[in-house]
């Protein structure tokens, strides 16, 4: 609500709340997520109506492109919509933390003066500008925000640790990307760290598992509008949630 306080909607069913969604419009894409309907209140069209009035309001702000990711739960709805495959979302929850990543020096905590060299390190990479988004999970995490540097002291990477999930993480490279993880993995979880990851990010997850993480699950990265989704999602090592990317 706070970043995108025209994006939701809360549905009634004679006079019963019914169901919630919402939509984050980044400009180039918007983001669909938090889909939910009351279970003894389904199968009666709340997440149809739902659906139907958040692709309206993106449409009218002239989004061409709206994406999400799909429980199985959700799955007939979008394809009804026109949505189609992009790429799948792979989940992943350390089960085992006897192995932990060097930590290296490179990687220092996120100052605020920070966020205009990270934001222009994620534009490219995400397909966005989404500095709104960073600048409040620094303010909501500042000690468990971090940047990780190249050797010409340019920011090659940044991670944020929030107390469940470790997202959004980004990097330009395998090793900026563990050394990020280094340094997350020394901080405390409730219970334990999960990573949402792309599947296009095969050494991700092979850098996941190699620190202990297993796959739990394994859902449907879908699209709807435009040929496929700016997001370089090799390079994506974390996701925010699944309602933000």
């Amino acid at each position: 609500m706070t970043l995108q306080p025209d994006g939701w909607v809360f549905a009634l069913l004679d006079g019963k709340p019914a169901g919630l969604g919402g939509a984050t419009n980044y400009g180039p894409f918007a983001y669909i997520g938090l889909m939910t309907v009351h279970p003894s209140l389904q199968r009666r069209g709340v997440a149809t109506a739902m659906m139907d009035r958040l692709l309206a309001g993106i449409e009218a702000c002239g989004c061409p492109l709206v994406l999400l990711t799909a429980t199985p739960a959700g799955e007939a709805l979008y394809e009804q919509r026109g949505f189609v495959d992009q790429d799948t979302m792979r989940q992943f929850v350390q089960n085992d933390c006897a192995l932990r990543p060097r930590l290296s020096e490179r990687v220092v905590p996120m100052r605020t003066d920070d966020l205009a060299e990270v934001a222009a390190l994620d534009t490219p990479i995400f397909g966005a500008n989404r500095s709104v988004v960073l600048a409040a999970y620094r303010a909501e995490y500042p000690s468990r925000a971090f940047v990780v540097r190249d050797a010409g002291g340019r920011i090659s990477g940044y991670l944020f640790a929030q107390i469940e999930t470790i997202g959004p993480w980004v990097a330009g490279d395998r090793d900026s990307a563990e050394a990020l993880l280094a340094a997350a993995l020394q901080l405390q979880f409730e219970p334990a760290p999960r990573v949402l990851i792309p599947g296009a990010n095969s050494s991700g997850s092979a850098l996941l598992q190699r620190y202990g993480f297993s796959p739990q699950r394994t859902l449907r990265h879908m699209r709807r509008g435009g040929d496929a989704s700016p997001t370089r999602r090799e390079l994506l090592y974390g996701q925010a949630s699944f309602a933000l990317g």
